[in-house]
């Protein structure tokens, strides 16, 4: 009976140690896999990566500018700074059948306020033969009075005169007369460079009467 007894226990103590090897050696099995999982995991982790800081450009500068004459959709419109005459023309959904933009510099750049008038081909035609005939009579008083060369105390005030004054100037016909008053009226005139921003009056045209105008 002791020896039954004895047997038991013993094969009672060899069980617990046989269950205690499989449970640690399940653990270690599943702590191994758990592991190996885990990296596989950061491995294949597909994370999208952290986009650069986009700098955020700040919004141009809205230009005013009024357009008027011989195009299909004169008026106000707004543009961006930067943008030229021929942008304004475009936007306006361009030229009307006779319009012409011959005395026009396409590329030069808009200001705030400003005003564009487009002529027609007829328009432009008459003031080109206005201003010949223009030079010519001043050429013909000229060599016979020279003394009407216009002087510091004759020059043409352009925030004042009359369209029949601003055209007794040598390259302003009727259609510029009426630009300059139309400018004038809506933003008065501070210094005789400003006459440049009047449709149709360039760089070339400015030299030839500036002796001529004040403000």
């Amino acid at each position: 009976m002791e020896r039954i007894k004895l047997y038991l226990k013993q094969t009672y103590i060899f069980l617990i140690i046989i269950l205690l090897l499989i449970a640690s050696n399940g653990f270690f099995i599943y702590q191994s896999f758990f592991k190996q999982e885990v990296e596989k995991a950061e491995i294949s982790c597909d994370c999208p990566d952290i986009p650069e800081e986009i700098p955020v450009e700040e919004p141009k500068k809205k230009l005013t500018v009024d357009l008027k004459g011989y195009v299909k959709k004169p008026g106000v419109y707004e543009l961006e700074e930067g943008a030229i005459i021929n942008d304004l023309i475009k936007k306006a959904g361009g030229l009307k059948t006779n319009g012409t933009t011959e005395n026009i510099n396409l590329s030069k750049k808009l200001k705030n306020e400003d005003m564009i008038v487009v002529l027609s081909k007829e328009e432009l035609k008459k003031e080109k033969k206005e201003r010949q005939e223009t030079a010519k009579n001043t050429d013909e008083k000229t060599s016979l009075n020279p003394s009407v060369i216009p002087s510091n105390k004759t020059k043409v005030a352009l925030n004042s005169a009359t369209k029949e004054e601003l055209m007794t100037i040598n390259g302003i016909g009727e259609a510029k007369a009426i630009s300059i008053i139309e400018y004038r009226e809506k933003s008065p005139f501070t210094k005789i460079e400003d006459i440049l921003n009047v449709s149709g009056i360039g760089e070339a045209l400015f030299e030839k009467i500036k002796e001529f105008i004040t403000i």
